[in-house]
């Protein structure tokens, strides 16, 4: 059984909003993704829609949880959903993770999108909200597999990031995993829309997956030139699960 997972963060309002927003709706018709993990989710001061309810519209998903800033949208049956709070971080934005368990033909699927603290210099701050979501993701109970997608805003060797991948269940960064000479940039500064503040192009969108599925193709998404939706470019990965 192959689904396909994208994570994409979503730059709530900032302008330009409706351009953005038609190709945000472009891209997901063009994908159709089975699971879409949003962050930055906001409402749309026009149409008073939540983005999560026109992505969900869009791609033809029919279940979906929300909390906050937070969003999962899924083709497949959600079956329980549980927010978790994170460390705070002074001058930061209180951040989340948001766990939710579906089943595909039958098969446990636990899907974790979170949005980490957003400086540079706030490595300690990032590895200590990560070892709240593992913890959580270890607390929730057992699944076939773990999809953990999101915004973490740091680099692939960072100590938040090595936290997940020396982590229990076993994760792997699925971009690296099926594309391991493309670094893979979702914080781009050819993108019009990243802060011009901007001194270096980064990885910091990522899906990593553990259990008994395997990444089989990656892209990085919403990259293009016509196609921007944001001020991060997304992930999207197809899995396949194992036979049992």
């Amino acid at each position: 059984m192959r689904f396909s997972v994208l994570t994409l963060n979503l730059w709530n309002i900032s302008e330009p909003l409706a351009p953005r927003m038609a190709a945000l709706e472009a891209g997901l018709k063009e994908l159709r993704p089975d699971i879409v993990c949003l962050q930055e989710v906001a409402t749309h001061p026009g149409t008073r829609q939540r983005q999560s309810a026109f992505a969900a519209r869009t791609c033809g998903l029919p279940h979906a949880v929300d909390n906050d800033q937070l969003s999962i949208l899924s083709r497949f049956p959600i079956e329980r959903w549980q927010s978790v709070t994170l460390p705070k971080v002074p001058d930061d934005e209180p951040r989340q993770a948001l766990l939710a368990d579906m089943l595909i033909d039958g098969r446990p699927l636990l899907v974790v999108n979170t949005h980490l603290a957003w400086r540079l210099e706030w490595l300690a701050e990032r590895k200590a909200q990560v070892d709240v979501v593992l913890a959580a993701i270890e607390r929730h109970g057992p699944a076939d597999a773990t999809i953990l997608c999101g915004d973490f805003n740091d680099d692939p060797d960072s100590p938040a990031l090595r936290a997940v991948l020396d982590s229990g269940p076993g994760f792997r960064d699925a971009y690296a995993a099926c594309r391991p000479a493309d670094p893979g940039m979702t914080w781009s500064r050819q993108n019009p829309y990243v802060h011009p503040s901007t001194t270096r192009d980064q990885r910091v969108d990522y899906i990593f997956s553990a259990g008994a599925v395997t990444p089989r193709e990656c892209s990085v998404v919403f990259a293009r030139g016509d196609g921007l939706a944001s001020d991060h470019y997304g992930v999207f990965c197809n899995f396949e699960f194992r036979a049992p």
